[in-house]
């Protein structure tokens, strides 16, 4: 891992216009991803991860999503101010997405080698015989035995893993700087997830790719990032590097979570420990602290005034009122 800061995103903004109310999905989040460093972003379904992404690969569903204020600074560009047209030739190749549902982002109607050849043949320019060559590095690149024969094949004839393995070549076909996988092994079972873990890291360690790695599990952040960033309700309430956050969580939230991951340590007794209550509505957001109804060591003025985000440490920020 290089110091070389590849993605630097500044106070960004992406809000839902609806008849009703308007949804502030992502609230005034910041963060930045080196080369070759994996940055983990968790929290509960509903804290605004997934649209963090969609963001930053500019796929929000218009014309009810935007992005309202900020900066996506890649490689010295912000890529807020590119209109449609520059920005495809960003996305896929120097930035490229994992979504969470290989099934979804699969076409059952194509084979797999046509899907992965059209993100080759738009972002490389490569003549045909050039291009069945590339494919085939990009499946074996993700492991997946016997290349030359899946090629042919369509999604529903492949495992849940194996999609989710071609969703991988998809988007590193095009060798990305930047990857950012949504949730990539949450339909996976324990042992296949492990291996698909195993996976990035050896992609990683080839290409030196950064990658932000969605997750809602802390287990899977311990195994796989070098720096977390916890999102509750739009925000990002503490960043830090990931041996740090496990030893001395400085955010109730961070260490509520942490404490309901399950442990070996632990006797057969012992009770998981469990988040009271539930996030709050989006298009109702509480006055302060947006985690204050659920904390269990909140403080008047956690209820009246959002707290302001307070470095801790090397690399270590939190927003909450108990480190002020």
């Amino acid at each position: 891992m290089s110091n070389n800061i590849i993605l630097q995103v500044e106070d960004l903004h992406t809000a839902f216009f609806t008849r009703k109310a308007v949804i502030r999905a992502v609230d005034g989040v910041s963060f930045f991803v080196r080369e070759g460093e994996t940055l983990g972003i968790v929290g509960e379904s509903g804290c605004g991860k997934t649209v963090t992404g969609l963001s930053l690969m500019r796929l929000l569903p218009e014309p009810s999503g935007r992005i309202i204020g900020g900066k996506i600074i890649f490689d010295g560009r912000n890529l807020v101010e590119l209109d449609k047209q520059q920005m495809r030739a960003y996305r896929g190749k120097m930035i490229s997405m994992i979504l969470q549902d290989p099934m979804t982002s699969l076409n059952p109607v194509y084979t797999i080698g046509d899907q992965i050849s059209e993100s080759v043949k738009l972002h490389q320019g490569l003549p045909d015989d050039m291009v069945e060559k590339e494919v085939i590095s990009a499946l074996r690149l993700l492991k997946i035995p016997a290349p030359e024969q899946r090629l042919n094949d369509y999604p529903f004839q492949l495992s849940g893993g194996m999609r989710q393995r071609v969703v991988g070549a998809i988007a590193m076909s095009c060798h990305p700087r930047l990857l950012i996988a949504d949730e990539p092994t949450t339909a996976l079972d324990a042992t296949i997830q492990a291996q698909y873990i195993a996976l990035f890291k050896d992609i990683q360690q080839k290409t030196n790719v950064g990658i932000i790695f969605i997750t809602h599990d802390f287990g899977v952040v311990a195994n796989m990032c070098q720096r977390v960033a916890v999102m509750y309700a739009g925000k990002i309430v503490e960043t830090a590097p990931t041996s740090v956050i496990f030893k001395a969580p400085r955010h109730p939230y961070t260490a509520a979570l942490i404490n309901s991951v399950p442990r070996l340590d632990r006797s057969k007794d012992d009770r998981l420990d469990s988040i009271e209550g539930q996030p709050p509505s989006m298009a109702n957001l509480p006055p302060g602290c947006r985690f204050a109804p659920r904390c269990t060591v909140v403080q008047d003025i956690c209820r009246k005034q959002e707290p302001p985000e307070v470095k801790v440490g090397d690399e270590h920020s939190v927003s909450c009122w108990r480190v002020n």
